[in-house]
């Protein structure tokens, strides 16, 4: 289970704002980066660290909402299994190339959008 004020303190560490009880974003050059703490829908012990990313070449996310994110992924699939795992692995993907080259490595793994992979592949 992850804790709320660990990730609180992480991520204003790392240069993330905190856009609601469970949401904290930062932009990078390219992305808008969102980090998303998702209890379960069937254990109340159960927590999720979510990340997600918005591409800004295809302009300002309509939405913060994790699920609106064009690439998408849990903590666990990036190898993080506490915060400042998740955030390390925030720090090396602030780039379409950082993305590119991790997808490629199969470093990272994640639902990538179609808009976005056009982007990666271009």
């Amino acid at each position: 289970m992850f804790d709320a004020q660990a990730i609180d303190e992480t991520a204003l560490r790392r240069g993330f704002q905190r856009k609601g009880k469970t949401y904290w974003m930062r932009r990078t050059d390219d992305f808008v980066q969102l980090v998303n703490l998702q209890g379960s829908a069937w254990s109340s012990s159960q927590t999720y660290l979510n990340f997600g990313m918005w591409p800004l070449a295809l302009g300002e996310p309509k939405s913060l909402a994790e699920s609106k994110m064009m690439f998408r992924t849990r903590a666990e699939d990036l190898g993080a299994a506490d915060p400042d795992a998740l955030f390390d692995a925030a720090d090396r993907l602030q780039s379409l190339r950082d993305l590119r080259a991790a997808l490629a490595a199969r470093s990272v793994s994640g639902l990538v959008s179609v808009e976005l992979r056009r982007l990666l592949d271009g």
